[in-house]
């Protein structure tokens, strides 16, 4: 006969009679009791320990992840995005783990899945008879699918800033010929919840020379997402701008977008995003301010790969008319190339251009362009 050995904890001035087994289930077979009034410390050790061994409310780190070649991991899944796999163990803590390199994988966490059509499921992953496939035990049922076609995922269970993804990163260039100096910083966040995504990004680029005076590009945008059926958007995005070259002292924009998620894989997305947005630019010189309407564009795509050398490169385009003064239009490029030399620390060549048909200031460039390197890390 199998015996099970269980704590019975009573309180005797509340009346409460908790008994319970290491996995949470009432199971009378051996009985030890506990009944104490005074013994605070002890009281403490067993309740935490009830705690403990009540399901849902620790997570044991029993996630397993089987690779191609059969080797195995435990510990606990923390997220799939862009084609990696962070899992959590003790002796390793976080690590990323190519999501083509697993075989299988089995979780006792609620996760939510996403596939490559915008499909989501939550539930408990068990391990799938076949290779490279995932089953997730969902209140309507099993679901399996094949590992090809989930591009995220999320456990339900995370919270604060084990959500928060981000990179932040620094450099320094220096020109002997005609004394330029350069100094550029970064610092991308992420927070996603099962339907919701908010970001924070925020660039500077200083350059000083010995023939021209210093100039200052800085940027900082706060976006949000809301995940619709179908891989549909809904957003909205408040921006702060500086560009001494177009003769922008500070652009304040507000403004709604929505958008489809038109592709994505664990090698590559294209987003598409259209909306309008109220701006407000102080122009160099001028102490008036001036606001307009305008309309924005904007295509994102990203293309990643983990395999060596391990680069993730990524195009952001937004086409700007101006609703207000008609004939004006806006655009700004993005191209960012990253390449992670060792885990989450990479190397960046960044690319810019910043136009403007009309500049607003008199004498104003119509263009702002530049090539910038740094290093960063993830985290």
């Amino acid at each position: 006969m199998n015996k099970t050995l269980f704590i019975t904890i009573r309180y005797p001035n509340i009346g409460w009679d908790i008994r319970l087994n290491r996995g949470g289930h009432r199971m009378p077979v051996i009985k030890k009791t506990v009944c104490f009034d005074s013994d605070r410390p002890f009281r403490l050790r067993c309740l935490i320990y009830l705690l403990l061994a009540i399901p849902g409310i620790g997570h044991a780190g029993s996630d397993v992840v089987i690779f191609k070649n059969g080797d195995h991991l435990t510990g606990e899944v923390k997220s799939l995005d862009r084609g990696r796999l962070r899992f959590k163990t003790d002796a390793t803590e976080t690590i990323s783990i190519e999501w083509d390199e697993v075989a299988y994988l089995s979780s006792e966490q609620n996760i939510q899945v996403e596939t490559i059509l915008g499909t989501r499921y939550l539930g408990h992953l068990v391990r799938s008879a076949d290779k490279f496939n995932i089953v997730i035990e969902t209140d309507a049922g099993p679901i399996k699918l094949n590992n090809i076609q989930v591009v995220h995922m999320d456990p339900i269970e995370e919270r604060g800033v084990n959500r928060l993804d981000g990179d932040i990163s620094a450099g320094y260039n220096f020109t002997k010929a005609n004394e330029v100096e350069q100094l550029n910083v970064g610092l991308d966040l992420e927070f996603r919840t099962e339907t919701r995504i908010f970001s924070l990004s925020f660039d500077s680029v200083l350059t000083d020379s010995a023939d021209n005076d210093a100039n200052q590009r800085q940027s900082l945008d706060l976006n949000y997402r809301r995940l619709l059926r179908d891989r549909w958007l809904l957003g909205g995005n408040v921006s702060l701008n500086r560009n001494d070259q177009l003769g922008i002292d500070l652009r304040t924009s507000v403004g709604g977008n929505g958008g489809r998620i038109v592709r994505q894989s664990d090698h590559s997305s294209l987003i598409l995003e259209a909306g309008l947005m109220v701006t407000r630019e102080e122009l160099a010189g001028s102490t008036g301010d001036q606001d307009t309407l305008e309309a924005i564009g904007t295509i994102r795509w990203d293309w990643f790969r983990y395999d060596t050398p391990e680069l993730d490169l990524s195009t952001k385009l937004e086409i700007i008319p101006n609703l207000s003064d008609t004939g004006r239009v806006r655009g700004e490029l993005d191209i960012t190339l990253k390449w992670e030399m060792i885990e989450d620390l990479f190397w960046q060549l960044e690319f810019y251009d910043s136009y403007d048909s009309r500049p607003a200031t008199v004498g104003a460039e119509k263009n702002d362009y530049g090539i910038i390197s740094s290093l960063g890390y993830s985290f």
